[in-house]
């Protein structure tokens, strides 16, 4: 479970980023965050991955109170958070297969399993035939595929998309979301924030609206419509 208790983020140029923000989402829920640029949707993501601390408000993550979080806990408490962002971040000099395993060797899994999971994971996003090319071979969505593995690999509870099809076509972009979307019936919480209006509409989810750093709505299963 994520629960933000009526939070706020203000940074010392005085911009108030989030303001007074109430939010619960449940295990398994599959979240949009939506709304126009600078609207609070980064920022959010940032406090949940404890990059950024709440002003005032309270924060928790599976029952955890993230402001009393001791500095060593953090690394392992972002293990159980998978991240993908618009821009694929891929170590150019590894293999699709290296990219992977890169994630399982930061949290030093074994040999074996890595040799065990990695395979399973590409099988999973489509990439099993891919596994010994580097990124600059691939194409967008391969990139983006090979990001959704990486973050995947390691079992996460929770999967953050930030803008994950902002660079992808529309074909693409909607079998990226296939891919997500099977890992949220997989039991992962997804919480994606994006632009992408089209595939907000299509899916049907929880749509949590943000304007100036405010939810000025929040939709079980309902459209977005914003004007930038």
């Amino acid at each position: 479970m994520i629960q933000f208790v009526n939070v706020s983020k203000e940074f010392k140029n005085g911009l108030r980023a989030l303001d007074g923000v109430d939010i619960k989402v449940d295990n398994g829920e599959f979240v949009f965050i939506v709304g126009v640029s600078g609207a609070g949707k980064s920022t959010l993501v940032k406090l949940i991955l404890k990059e950024l601390e709440p002003t005032t408000g309270k924060l928790l993550v599976n029952d955890t109170d993230l402001s009393q979080m001791k500095r060593k806990e953090i690394p392992f408490y972002r293990r159980g958070i998978g991240v993908v962002f618009q821009d694929f971040r891929l170590l150019p000099e590894k293999t699709v297969y290296e990219n992977v395993a890169f994630a399982m060797e930061v949290v030093e899994a074994g040999r074996k399993e890595i040799r065990r999971q990695v395979p399973a994971v590409l099988g999973m996003v489509g990439l099993a035939a891919k596994a010994n090319s580097f990124p600059g071979q691939l194409s967008g969505g391969e990139q983006q595929r090979t990001a959704l593995a990486r973050a995947l690999v390691n079992n996460p509870s929770i999967l953050i998309a930030d803008e994950p099809t902002g660079n992808l076509d529309r074909v693409t972009a909607g079998e990226i979301m296939k891919i997500i979307n099977l890992i949220n019936h997989r039991g992962t919480t997804v919480i994606m924030a994006t632009h992408a209006l089209e595939i907000v509409n299509s899916m049907k989810k929880r749509v949590i609206t943000f304007q100036k750093g405010k939810i000025v709505s929040d939709d079980a299963k309902g459209e977005y419509f914003f004007e930038d």
